[in-house]
């Protein structure tokens, strides 16, 4: 009986997996044939090998890199200074002092300061000056009352048998400002052996035309301020001269202007542009002789519109209330009147 030989498994095992590696290469090289090679880039020779060395030129300093200048702002202009405060003039000084005084009730003093300073001053202190100086008056001078200090008045013991007009005689003012200042409403009524309050005047005038302004003063205080009218086309005349010839309701002397012919108009008629008062303009008085009367003068007026223009023949015109109070401040032949063109 014959005998049947069984395979190794190993041996078996080895043939398996050469038949598979044998059937690999046969399946890789049938595609190989099938396909066109593909070029092939040449191999770059490695040239670092044969190339001679270079030294590299030495690198230079990068500069820096520096920007733009930025432009600086403008600078803002410098902020103006406040002016500087200019020391005050002594007129402005003595300002001060006469409205400090006045503030406390120092009248002496304060008319003593402000008369001073209104010598200097300009408007509005000026004006203001004025105002004050005007107020202290009415205490000092046209008050009964007598301050202590005050050289402008005094007390005057009336003997037996004068009069107003006899007191005043020697102290350059008039009767009626005398019993005004005194309550005195008739002259008859004047007690003698009794003490009444004196003015020594004169009281003076100075005009300035160009302001319509007619200032009244005691000496060297001033007492008041009146606006005025004056002459047409500039005809008022500017100097020094006198307080000539008073007139209580005066008659006017002029050129009628239908005829032509030389008139004498009564008070009280609307044709007499003088008012209730008249104080003529004389020349001051010659080495020679007494001064000249002129056809100028300062009157009231029936026109109070035209205060505060040209509009007369060449005289000073005033309203009727403010001649009045002036008429009885100025003495003929004493009072200076002076009339300027500022």
């Amino acid at each position: 009986m014959a005998r049947v030989l069984r395979p190794n498994r190993v041996g078996l095992a080895v043939i398996a997996v050469a038949a598979v590696v044998v059937l690999v290469v046969v399946i890789l090289w049938v595609r190989g044939c099938g396909e066109e090679p593909q070029p092939q880039p040449p191999e770059t020779p490695d040239r670092t090998l044969e190339a001679p060395i270079v030294q590299a030129p030495p690198e230079r300093p990068i500069k820096p890199v520096i920007p733009a200048p930025t432009p600086a702002p403008s600078p803002k202009p410098p902020e103006p200074k406040p002016p500087e405060p200019q020391p005050k003039s002594v007129y402005e000084r003595w300002y001060e002092a006469g409205r400090e005084a006045f503030d406390s009730g120092d009248y002496i003093n304060a008319r003593n300061q402000l008369s001073q300073a209104l010598k200097g001053l300009e408007n509005p202190s000026r004006l203001n000056a004025k105002i004050q100086l005007a107020t202290i008056a009415n205490k000092l001078t046209f008050s009964r009352q007598i301050f202590p200090g005050d050289t402008t008045a005094e007390s005057y013991h009336v003997k037996q048998g004068e009069t107003p007009a006899s007191v005043v005689k020697d102290f350059a003012i008039t009767a009626e400002l005398f019993m005004k200042i005194n309550n005195i409403l008739d002259a008859r009524s004047m007690m003698a052996g009794k003490n009444y309050k004196v003015i020594k005047g004169p009281f003076s005038v100075v005009i300035h035309k160009k302001t319509f302004e007619l200032d009244v003063f005691l000496g060297d205080y001033f007492i008041k301020r009146y606006p005025i009218g004056l002459g047409r086309n500039n005809s008022t005349p500017v100097g020094e001269f006198l307080a000539g010839t008073k007139l209580e309701e005066p008659e006017w002397i002029g050129d009628d202007k239908e005829t032509g012919r030389r008139i004498r108009v009564p008070y009280g008629d609307p044709r007499n542009p003088l008012g209730d008062h008249w104080i003529s303009l004389r020349e001051l008085p010659e080495p020679e002789g007494g001064g000249k009367q002129t056809d100028y003068g300062i009157h009231g007026t029936n026109e109070p519109q035209t205060i505060g223009g040209q509009t007369s023949r060449g005289c000073i015109r005033m309203l009727n209330k403010d001649m009045a109070e002036l008429f009885d401040l100025l003495v003929s032949g004493k009072s200076r009147i002076t009339l300027l063109d500022d």
